[in-house]
């Protein structure tokens, strides 16, 4: 294994900056992201009727949030970096060379004349001052790292350095100077402001993989032991987060790995490879991160790479590593969609052909695969980069790994742009389905048989869902009393309290959710209002308008209907009210509720509606 000579290294030509471009991308998704996330989670909450939905689905939208909640503040942190510098330092306890606690202890007298060897605090110091002037160094006693780059402000850079490079350096200085040139190859593109130490991108990293266990284990199995009435509608959600947790780490897994090979070949050309080989096997040794470390490539893969640091195969991981990981997250969204689809009805042949035509269309709808295009071809201008052949050999990139690099994402959009796969024709959800769902699309040409393009459906709520059919209905018996009549004045107004709920009958949805709904009308209060209305203190049950009277016997009706960003709830009740002087009054309802859920996705609309319906019998009791 050999390497350059350990020398102050001619410029190269360095990977693009795709830590940078995910945060752009993923900053300027932010609204979408947010509103897509709360508007499902408080539509299909508010269908919970036993309260499971609102849990399960606040649990899955902040697993869809969470990750924008780190890049925000990643984004921020940009704008204070002087926070960030002292929240890093308090948190490591980051100190400089000269502070006393950091003070070299005293070592054994020398002989007159002989000049003593400066501490390894000095030499780190002068090392950095040489190769990156401005630059500070800061020292911790903590082990767990070997050294980290972080802001000190928007003009100032500082590494820390950790105990286990201070222990490095007693037995090989020259690993512990390929660490430190390491950390300074981040510099190039200004990483440290992104990444580095107290980065939340990295802590976005660390804390994913526990992210699936405590936030979607729970509600998933929560669904299955509950048997919740939205369950086939949450779990085509549950389905899609489920796949997104490896989505959102695929993106920004690519880039800091790609910013940290990138760093271990400014090192290799530093300090040579086999010196920085060295340090990372040192370094391994003590590595015991697990999941929680992914945001740094395993040590074998650096190893790997920085022995072929200047081979075409190192270039081509270093510029495609992000490109590729797009198109993995493209592919886990087919995966995630095709059983997603099915849940809410669709066949399995016509759930793939329409997956596949959606992952089709996304290929020119997502910008990042422009924004790739675009990089790739820009960024050896930018930076002064020519091809091996031109007169600049000292900056020169391959004829062949740049051709590649611009192939890859210019194949992919010829790809989207041909007419290689269409959208089947009609319904795409079986008919008579419970959770019943259809879909429609607003692309150009989006009907499949070359139609007229029209305009992209608005994210809007559906609106109002029909009555469901089949409902019983009380028979109804003597003279209907007009909704203008007055009623006689004996008959009201009225107070009635639930004595008991005598029985529960779930009509259409789960029996745990028809019972959840009567234990609320346990001690509900009622009242018999002078304009022959009824009204109860319970949360969903409107307020009942009377549509008949016969003798002791009175019947109600009633509709009422809410709207979120994605979803519209509307709810039936019919009531029957006996009073009569020798028995307690009793109470009959019949209740329906139907949720008619809206989304547009890549100029695609996709509707379902799911009902429930209940029947109750209540004694009251008069106050």
């Amino acid at each position: 294994m050999s390497g350059p000579s350990p020398t102050r290294p001619a410029r190269s030509w360095n990977p693009p900056p795709w830590l940078w471009l995910t945060l752009l991308l993923f900053l300027a998704q932010v609204p979408t992201l947010i509103g897509h996330a709360l508007g499902v989670g408080t539509g299909l909450g508010q269908f919970g009727e036993a309260g499971h939905g609102r849990f399960v689905t606040a649990l899955l939208s902040l697993v869809q949030l969470l990750p924008l909640f780190f890049l925000l503040a990643a984004a921020l942190a940009l704008f204070a970096p002087r926070a960030r510098c002292h929240f890093v330092e308090r948190r490591y306890g980051l100190l400089p060379p000269d502070h006393p606690l950091m003070a070299p202890a005293a070592g054994a007298p020398k002989a007159p004349g002989e000049v003593p060897e400066p501490h390894f605090h000095d030499q780190m110091a002068a090392f950095l001052h040489e190769h990156a002037p401005g630059t500070q160094l800061r020292f911790s006693t903590q082990a767990g790292f070997s050294a980290r780059v972080y802001p000190g402000s928007w003009r100032i850079t500082r590494v820390g350095v950790f105990a286990s490079l201070v222990h490095l350096g007693e037995t090989d200085r020259e690993a512990a100077r390929a660490v430190l040139l390491h950390e300074l190859g981040h510099l190039r593109h200004g990483e440290q402001h992104v990444a580095g130490l107290g980065s939340p991108f990295t802590a976005l990293v660390r804390v994913w993989p526990y992210v699936l266990g405590a936030l979607v284990v729970v509600p998933v199995t929560l669904l299955f032991v509950t048997g919740n009435a939205t369950a086939p509608l949450t779990l085509a959600e549950v389905v899609l987060v489920l796949f997104s947790v490896p989505k959102v780490l695929l993106l920004v897994v690519a880039a800091l790995w790609s910013a940290e090979l990138g760093a271990d070949r400014h090192a290799a050309r530093a300090a040579g490879a086999d010196t920085l080989v060295r340090a990372l096997r040192r370094l391994e040794e003590g590595d015991r991160g697990g999941p929680a470390r992914l945001y740094h490539p395993p040590a074998g893969v650096r190893i790997w790479f920085a022995s072929r640091a200047e081979t075409g195969e190192a270039l081509l991981l270093l510029t495609l590593m992000w490109p590729f990981a797009l198109l993995a997250q493209l592919l886990l969204t087919v995966l995630g969609a095709v059983p997603a689809y099915e849940l809410l009805g669709a066949s399995r042949d016509r759930a793939i052909r329409e997956v596949l035509a959606l992952a089709h269309d996304t290929l020119t709808a997502d910008p990042a695969w422009w924004a790739t295009l675009a990089v790739v071809l820009v960024w050896p201008l930018a930076t002064g980069v020519r091809s091996s052949a031109g007169a600049r050999p000292a900056v020169s990139v391959s004829s062949r790994v740049y051709a590649t690099a611009v192939l890859f994402p210019a194949v992919v959009l010829l790809v989207g742009l041909l007419p290689l796969v269409s959208r089947p024709t009609g319904n795409v959800f079986a008919e008579g389905h419970d959770g019943h769902a259809t879909a429609s699309t607003g692309v150009p040409g989006g009907d499949g048989a070359g139609g007229t393009p029209t305009a992209c459906p608005s994210a809007s709520a559906p609106p109002a869902p029909t009555r469901p059919p089949g409902l019983p209905s009380f028979a109804r018996g003597g003279p209907k009393a007009s909704g203008d009549a007055a009623p006689h004045p004996s008959d009201g107004p009225r107070t009635f309290r639930t004595l008991r709920v005598t029985s529960v009958e779930a009509l259409s949805g789960s029996t745990a959710q028809a019972q959840d709904v009567g234990d609320r009308l346990r001690g509900a209060r009622w009242t018999l209002h002078g304009d022959g209305s009824l009204s109860a203190d319970v949360a969903g049950v409107p307020v009942l308008r009377g549509s008949g009277v016969d003798g002791t016997t009175r019947w109600f009706t009633g509709q009422r209907t809410e709207h979120t960003d994605v979803g519209t709830t509307t709810t039936w009740t019919e009531a029957r009210l006996v009073v009569g002087a020798d028995q307690s009054p009793r109470l009959d309802l019949i209740r329906a509720a139907t949720l008619a859920m809206r989304a547009v996705v890549d100029c695609r609309e996709f509707t379902s509606t799911s009902s429930t319906a209940q029947r109750f019998s209540l004694t009251l009791s008069g106050l």
